[in-house]
């Protein structure tokens, strides 16, 4: 937990244009799999899913067989592309130059190379040589309000900094048939793809409203690594998960409303909330005592563009731009993701036209 001036620039994003609806995946996933043991289940499952998808690669491209090599090359070779696009749309939003960045705080689970992401950006964009990197891999669906707590620990020792982040998940690429559980199933039917990125700095910058962050929690739940985590078989990498994973918000319960309790001084007034699946964003919503036009946004980009990974908070930060809250809002930005660990921010709304 720190206290800090944190200031959240409005996002960039690169979403997939390739629209594809969440009914197609699921007639596409029941037909390839029509022998398999649990059909119904798995189409009760799939029909709970409606709406659309949008991917970084054409359709037909994802379901095709790809091999391993393959897959890795075009996860990569795509991100950048739209990492570069996302980096280059933040700072002009925040006012500033990429030759302004001081710092850089990547994280992408599926484009994980060696040198990373933000090597690659730092030599195909114009940013300084002796910025400060900050590569995460390893954090998933937690990882666009991880790198936004690691932004904030970064201001905290150099106040006068400016901190790119970027965010970037090519979850469509995992889309294989090795594995068959229903959680499995239901994976392929969630995913989405989204690269995303912000500045932060310790002062608002650009003309449009910020978040300021006041708050940040970090939280693992202990002897959970089974719940969420990424394998790799001949077919190449993907996620799975346990039936377990649903009890997650449940367990984190506890420690996330007693930092609430401590720190949130009035009550909530929005929410930016990674959206792991329904099941997931019903259960936080029941924890929180909220209503349903506080998880609005995040439901929206879960039926309009899946779950697209750690950058998924940006897309629902950027919808609150739409329909923002009123100046001095109270709001929390929250991430779930392997560990089981969450991120959370207190975060309060700046709009310097109020």
């Amino acid at each position: 937990m720190t206290t800090t001036t944190a200031y959240v620039s409005r996002p960039a994003l690169v979403l997939g244009e390739h629209v594809v609806p969440a009914a197609r995946v699921r007639d596409d996933i029941l037909a390839w799999n029509p022998n398999h043991p649990k059909l119904e289940v798995a189409r009760k499952a799939l029909t709970n899913l409606p709406g659309t998808r949008r991917y970084l690669r054409p359709y037909e491209e994802i379901v095709a067989d790809r091999s391993p090599t393959q897959r890795k090359d075009d996860v990569f070779d795509v991100i950048l592309q739209a990492a570069r696009q996302a980096a280059r749309a933040a700072t002009d939003h925040a006012g500033i130059t990429l030759a302004d960045i001081d710092c850089i705080i990547t994280t992408s689970s599926t484009g994980d190379r060696m040198p990373g992401l933000d090597v690659h950006l730092q030599n195909t964009l114009p940013l300084r040589p002796d910025i400060r990197r900050r590569p995460m891999t390893q954090l998933a669906c937690a990882g666009g309000v991880q790198a936004l707590v690691m932004a904030e620990e970064h201001l905290a020792r150099y106040p006068d900094d400016n901190v790119l982040v970027v965010a970037g998940e090519f979850l469509s690429s995992l889309y294989q048939q090795s594995l068959l559980s229903i959680e499995d199933l239901i994976y392929k039917a969630l995913w989405g793809d989204l690269v995303a990125a912000t500045v932060v700095a310790a002062r608002p910058l650009g003309p449009d409203a910020s978040l300021r962050i006041d708050h940040t929690l970090e939280y693992v739940i202990p002897h959970t690594t089974d719940r969420y985590r990424k394998e790799t078989d001949e077919r190449g990498d993907h996620f799975s998960s346990t039936r377990a994973s649903l009890r997650s918000v449940t367990d984190l319960a506890p420690a996330l409303l007693a930092w609430l309790e401590k720190h949130a001084d009035r009550p909530l007034d929005f929410g930016i909330l990674h959206p792991g699946g329904p099941a997931i964003l019903a259960k936080l919503a029941a924890v929180l005592g909220v209503d349903e036009e506080f998880t609005r946004h995040s439901s929206e980009v879960l039926a309009q563009e899946g779950n697209l990974g750690g950058p998924t908070v940006f897309s629902v930060l950027e919808r609150t731009y739409r329909t923002p809250p009123a100046d001095g809002g109270r709001g929390l930005v929250f991430g779930l993701g392997p560990g089981v660990a969450l991120g959370a921010l207190l975060v309060t709304w700046i709009d310097p036209k109020a």
